[in-house]
């Protein structure tokens, strides 16, 4: 089929071609940004942050719309250490970080942002189902610049609300003529990993004016820190009566969740402290060919292959109340709005989890471009895109309990361990009855102390095992023409443009659960759950069959485990050694022989998308008082999804139960999602001066959304009972209660806005720009993420309490509005030494208003945008010598809402300031030694719930330095 589809494509760029050739007819270069109409000719001179700030400058000035660029310093080098470190740069993009590196943006607070490579649609490697891939997978080093389209034109793909990211690779005409080539190395040092990790990147390029061909390729083999300390498995309401004691000292114990009464706390059920460390091994290679086949018609074709290779391994320790409201003594201190700041615990679970998750992906996008222009009227192009990317996860989990658990039924002839205790086993026998811990959360960084020792080996036992995953695929294909005919050189019309686009989007996702049998009188039972503590209904009797494996009885899979960072008070403690789950299959089989892999149909899911788009524009200029040049166009574009589902009862399954499974689906469910959109916009530039731009903007937009919020189906989750109750009445101890759900939408409508934008833009000497921006984008529906508390059944079918289920869906329209600052300059006229040094300033205000609402029924703003955002960079540049200093600020931010009990608190992360460094010396034109610091100051990223002092989780990130090596050729 895909062989099938590439004779097409290669038919149709014959047959283009061919017509492309008659006298009659004309080429046009497709726009795929304004920058990359800019010569970069001057890409291999060692131009330094000096001529990458100039380069930006040019392509922000000579643009048709409003543009943010950055430039590569040199081949294989861009500003900082990954593509999205190096976006936080620019105007109002905000990114997020995982394990310290940048990974995903938004732009101006909005976060449905269209990443495109040379212009087009293209497939990242880890991220396959989204219109923004994973800026982890792609290393920085292939890329020559990246262009932030923030006012789109009629020929820009549709699918950005805020905008778009287009990432620019090198074409070997790009180069000098003759060979091109250079190399880099350097070495990485984490202070928490307290690691080496390696990065290299090398060029290679050939042209002689009419052919050329080029290879860049670029290998990381990094370890990074990935320590989040968590709230995690929720967080209860529990008021004075159900604690046992006056949770806030104010004269009374009542059973009363009113925030008037103040007779409740909020509950954190469980706190985990981990030493999580990130191995990822990228390589990313580009390799282009350009052919002028006559001097008006030129071939271009590109491969772009990325492979990742990013394994999470660490040991938590957790502090677990087990679901219970007693846990917590009266010594706690609880402030007036109910926030647990120092918890004194008496806690019936304590345990290290560990953790091995792999992520193995890979992507191939191959790009054809015919491209015509005779240096008539008439100019054109035909375009072919196609993309294939595979990604491959699975993760492996083990709990190993300190504590001693329940009693459990291990003999045919038990039935009720209460009625006979003695006929039962504690499900870790020879564990503590419980742990005396206190956490302390008042500091920036919880502390810990433990009033129980839980560092002996033989207190643990592997006492619950499971491991999950899934497989994705998508293809992409694109084809495309565009063309453009030249009115007039001075009339109002001066220019029209033209094309139309087909492309296809097929994502597939299959999940699976490792099963395992057990037997019981002979007979094997499927489990998911491996877990020693629970009581599951076998042949209508309670029991569990899970063996109980103490440390003494594994000690090729145990450790130590110590580095759980900043969080003090937590001993070496015994755990399952995650290098023991580097092959988690083959680690579940020496455990449990037999173990098999079964389809997890609700998580499985197929999404089929056709997109048909057309433009036409036309470019305008004259004069108005000034002289003025701008565009006005209209896109038409149609979106067609098929989405497959697989529904299940919650009653037909593989395996103990639905909840120690797999449910077995119902028949496919296809849901349809059609919709077309006419989208006009408009650029009007004025030259106030020689050196003074004012730009105006408006354009109506359509984003996209992540194919998996369209196909998920219905995924929930029990946990043990314990010792809670309902309406005051007693439940089994091994009761599985509904715990949270999650599922997709496919009815999903695409988001839409209607955007304006103003940019004042002085270009006072070469190297500089003073400019301010205002924007409003007028978005008609936001997608939010509902967590409401639903009437879903316990594992007995019985509806009680229920639990969170999230769903996402198409929520109320809002204002997005803000404006920015920004400064670019050299101080070329200072005297000596001083005249080197050169700036970058900007501000961001971006004000936002959702639907949704805290606690307080307060409007709570667009998720992930920090209402101020400061870049500062202070660089020198003289002679052989550069320097940079960096800082990135970003205020408060909202994340989205998170139940506790009845209520839903509002989750911010704190203020951030990050802190890079980079110097570099060029020993001779041809040879450089650099340095590089990031994140200096060690910022992190803590997240609370409604009020400032309740802590949920943190995003610790390291400093890490390198030193390298780059060799020009």
């Amino acid at each position: 089929m895909r062989t099938g589809r590439q004779l097409i494509a290669m038919r149709l760029l014959a047959g283009s071609a061919a017509i492309l050739m008659h006298p009659d007819a004309a080429l046009a270069q497709q726009e795929v940004s304004p920058a990359a109409q800019e010569d970069v000719s001057q890409d291999i001179v060692v131009t330094g942050v000096r001529g990458a700030q100039q380069k930006a400058i040019n392509v922000k000035r000579d643009a048709t719309q409003i543009v943010d660029s950055i430039a590569a310093e040199d081949i294989g080098k861009l500003p900082d250490a990954t593509i999205a470190d190096s976006l936080q740069r620019v105007p109002g993009v905000q990114i997020t970080r995982s394990a310290g590196e940048g990974a995903s943006l938004n732009i101006r607070g909005l976060g449905q942002v269209l990443t495109t490579l040379n212009g087009e649609q293209f497939l990242g490697a880890s991220n396959i189902t989204g219109a923004q891939p994973n800026l982890t997978d792609v290393p920085s080093e292939l890329f020559a610049g990246v262009d932030v389209i923030k006012s789109p034109t009629a020929r820009n793909l549709s699918g950005g609300v805020s905008g778009i990211v287009d990432l620019k690779t090198r074409r070997p005409f790009d180069l000098p003529k003759g060979l091109t080539a250079s190399v880099s190395g350097q070495h990485v040092y984490g202070n928490r990993t307290k690691d080496w990790s390696q990065q290299y990147s090398a060029l290679v390029g050939w042209n002689n004016g009419r052919f050329g061909g080029l290879l860049a390729v670029a290998y990381d083999d990094l370890t990074l820190s990935n320590q989040r300390p968590s709230i995690t498995n929720g967080i209860r309401k529990t008021t004075d009566r159900a604690a046992g004691f006056d949770t806030r000292g104010d004269g009374d114990i009542t059973n009363s969740t009113l925030r008037a009464d103040g007779d409740y706390f909020y509950n954190p059920v469980a706190f985990e402290m981990s030493n999580s460390i990130t191995d990822r091994q990228r390589l990313g290679a580009n390799a282009s060919a350009q052919y002028q086949i006559t001097d008006s018609l030129q071939l271009i074709g590109d491969l772009a292959y990325t492979r990742l290779r990013n394994r999470d391994t660490g040991v938590s320790a957790v502090l677990h109340n087990n679901f219970s409201d007693n846990a917590y003594q009266s010594s706690s201190i609880i402030d007036g709005n109910g926030v647990l700041e120092v918890g004194d615990a008496n806690l019936f679970r304590f345990h290290t989890s560990t953790i091995n998750n792999y992520t193995k992906a890979r992507s191939l996008n191959t790009n054809v471009e015919l491209r015509f222009d005779d240096g008539g009227p008439f100019t054109a192009s035909a375009r072919w895109v196609q993309a294939d990317s595979k990604s491959s996860y699975i993760s492996g989990n083990v709990d190993a309990w300190a504590t001693r658990s329940i009693l459990v039924p291990r003999s045919s002839s038990v039935a009720d361990c209460t009625a006979t205790p003695a006929s039962c086993v504690y499900g870790n026998p020879g564990g503590l009855p419980s742990v005396l811990a206190s956490i302390d959360f008042r500091n920036h960084y919880p502390a810990v102390s433990f009033a129980s020792d839980v560092t002996n080996p033989a207190l643990y036992s592997l006492t619950s095992t499971w491991a999950f995953g899934n497989r994705s695929e998508a293809q992409l294909d694109a084809y495309r023409l565009d063309g453009a005919y030249r009115v007039s050189d001075d009339g109002l019309l001066r220019k029209l443009q033209f094309g139309g686009r087909y492309g296809t989007r097929d994502v597939s996702n299959d999940a699976f659960r490792l099963l395992s049998p057990i037997s019981f009188g002979g007979t094997p039972y499927l489990y998911y759950f491996k877990d020693a503590t629970g009581i599951n209904r076998v042949n209508g009797l309670n029991r569990s069959l899970v063996p109980v494996r103490k440390f003494a009885d594994i000690p090729g899979l145990t450790t130590m485990a110590t580095g759980f960072g900043p969080i003090t008070g937590i001993p070496a403690l015994p755990a399952i050694n995650p290098t023991a789950l580097n092959d988690v299959r083959q680690f579940n089989e020496a455990l449990f022989p037999g173990t098999r892999e079964f389809a997890n149909p609700t998580q499985s899911y197929r999404v089929d998308s056709r997109d048909v788009a057309a433009y036409l524009q036309a470019d305008v200029g004259g004069r108005l008082i000034v002289p003025f040049t701008g565009n006005v166009g209209l896109r038409y574009a149609r979106n067609s999804l098929d989405i497959f589902t697989n529904p299940a009862d919650g009653i037909a399954f593989v395996g103990l139960n639905a909840n120690n499974g797999v449910q077995l689906a119902l028949p496919t469910v296809k849901y349809k999602n059609d919709s077309d959109f006419w989208l006009p916009n408009a650029n009007l530039n004025f030259e106030l001066a020689s050196d003074m731009r004012l730009r105006f903007a408006f354009a109506k937009v359509v984003g996209t959304y992540d194919l998996a919020t369209l196909g998920q189906g219905f995924a929930f989750s029990y946990v043990i009972n314990g010792s809670r109750t309902f309406n005051g009445q007693p439940l089994p101890s091994d009761l599985k209660r509904f715990n949270s759900g999650s599922a997709g939408n496919p009815s999903l409508k695409l988001p839409q806005s209607t955007n304006y934008n103003v940019s004042y833009e002085w270009y006072f000497s070469r190297n500089s720009i003073l400019s301010v921006a205002a924007f409003l984008f007028d978005v008609k529906s936001f997608l939010q993420t509902n967590t409401a508390i639903e009437a879903q059944p316990d594992e007995d079918d019985v509806v009680r309490e229920g639990g969170p289920v999230t769903r996402p869906a198409n929520g109320k329209g809002g204002v997005i509005k803000g404006v920015e600052i920004g400064l670019q300059t050299t101080f070329d006229y200072l005297p000596g030494l001083l005249s080197g040094f050169g700036t970058q300033l900007n501000y961001t205000l971006s004000d936002s208003s959702s639907s949704n609402v805290d606690l307080f029924g307060r409007t709570l703003p667009v998720p992930d945008n920090s209402r101020h955002q400061v870049n500062a960079v202070v660089f020198y540049q003289k002679g052989p010598f550069q320097g940079r200093i960096a800082m990135n600020y970003r205020s408060k931010r909202f994340n989205g809402l998170t139940p506790a009990g009845s209520d839903n608190l509002a989750v911010f992360t704190k203020p951030t300031n990050y802190l890079d460094a980079s110097l570099s010396y060029d020993v001779t034109p041809r040879f450089t030694v650099y340095v590089q610091g990031t994140n200096l100051t060690q910022e992190n990223e803590e997240r609370y719930a409604q009020f400032k002092n309740f802590y949920l989780d943190q995003a610790i990130f390291e400093r890490r330095v390198l030193g390298g090596v780059r060799i020009r050729l």
